[in-house]
């Protein structure tokens, strides 16, 4: 016997006993936050990290090297399980987890679990930072510094990385495992210089992302596209000794927020 189409979509819904339009109806949502995960341990090497709690709604990251870190992903907002593990195909290395922890994701926020600490000395902990996406004034960006280091830094928004440091910082003494606040700019370039307090010197300097429109597409997440927002990431170098190969200091501009965001 040939099956109609609506017939067949009601044995796959498990209802051939008694189909009708009304019987279908929309999931419920449970409330969601949205996740991302970077990775500031600076002496080891790829991560993997897992919500071990459930499947549905819960963000992972693999491969996850120092200085790296994910977009943000729906997640169930309550308490979540996650582990941190060392990337490997032997599992005799990677059921050695790293960090096993409880962190609590509130509804309606979107934050950065932000993976710091020491591999070596087993002192890995996450820092939650909170992702601001409101909508910058028309006809700017909004940019921000996070420092991932382990000492105070001062850091200079300023048009290019080649930008003369000089007079107040930008933004001033931002602690460490610590967010500035937002600083608007008008769209068109920009770069943070990041230094040492109390030195004009600049440790890391790095350009905001320059992305062109795409005819018909959302404006993309830019230093020229009105509406974003970004935390530029303060990392220092690696450690000595260890696999990373990073030998200097590093800016690395993240997006909070993209211009079609509402």
């Amino acid at each position: 016997m040939r099956l109609t189409r609506f017939a067949m979509l009601c044995l796959g819904l498990g209802l051939a006993a008694a189909c009708s339009d009304d019987d279908i109806s929309a999931p419920t949502l449970p409330p969601l936050a949205g996740v991302r995960f970077i990775n500031a341990v600076a002496d080891t090497n790829e991560v993997d990290i897992r919500m071990i709690d459930q499947v549905e709604y819960t963000p992972t990251a693999s491969k996850l090297n120092f200085r790296q870190g994910t977009q943000h992903q729906p997640t169930e907002a309550k308490a979540r399980h996650i582990r941190v593990f060392p990337n490997s195909t032997n599992i005799d290395v990677t059921q050695n987890f790293m960090l096993d922890t409880t962190i609590t994701i509130e509804a309606n926020s979107r934050v950065t679990l932000l993976l710091t600490g020491s591999a070596r000395a087993k002192t890995l902990k996450f820092v939650t930072i909170t992702d601001d996406v409101s909508a910058p004034a028309a006809g700017t960006i909004a940019a921000r510094l996070v420092n991932a280091s382990s000492a105070p830094v001062n850091g200079y928004l300023v048009d290019t990385t080649t930008s003369a440091i000089s007079g107040t910082a930008t933004v001033a003494n931002v602690a460490p495992l610590t967010a500035s606040a937002y600083v608007s700019r008008p769209v068109g370039k920009a770069a943070f210089r990041v230094t040492d307090v109390g030195s004009v010197t600049a440790n890391a300097s790095t350009s905001g992302p320059i992305l062109a429109a795409i005819p018909g597409e959302n404006a993309p997440a830019s230093v020229t596209s009105e509406g974003t927002k970004f935390s530029a990431y303060y990392f220092p170098r690696g450690v000595a000794g260890s696999k990373q190969t990073a030998t200097t200091a590093a800016v690395v501009w993240f997006v909070d927020r993209n211009p079609a965001d509402k």
